[in-house]
């Protein structure tokens, strides 16, 4: 994903102001969520996958937050990807919007039929 997709991605959810089947926003401004197990067998589980933004608020009108830490996010991000089965194996994306940090996460673990999940 290219920065500018990123910075595309963020002021499509503001503009509309609600997540969809593929796109779900967690702030993580104060630290990662702790239980992201739902959103990614959700996205696992669906032919298009999903994308998970990281640094939007939800109940502020999706105003960018950022994230607390991006390093540290994109490994806790990971270790619950691990305890999925069969693991997720996200690639993660950063960038500034709005002077705050954004990431996105997408699944590159190939699935079955050739597949590749987006989270």
């Amino acid at each position: 994903m290219q920065a500018e997709e990123l910075v595309m991605l963020v002021q499509t959810v503001q503009k509309q102001r609600c997540e969809t089947q593929t796109i779900e926003v967690k702030s993580a401004h104060k630290g990662c969520p702790s239980r992201l197990y739902d959103t990614l067998s959700s996205f696992s589980n669906q032919d298009s996958g999903g994308i998970l933004l990281f640094g939007l608020d939800e109940t502020n009108g999706y105003e960018a937050v950022g994230v607390y830490d991006p390093q540290d996010l994109q490994r806790r991000v990971a270790e619950q990807c691990k305890q999925m089965e069969p693991v997720v194996r996200p690639a993660v994306y950063c960038d500034r919007h709005r002077r705050k940090n954004d990431c996105i996460s997408r699944d590159t673990r190939g699935r079955p039929g050739g597949t590749s999940c987006i989270l």
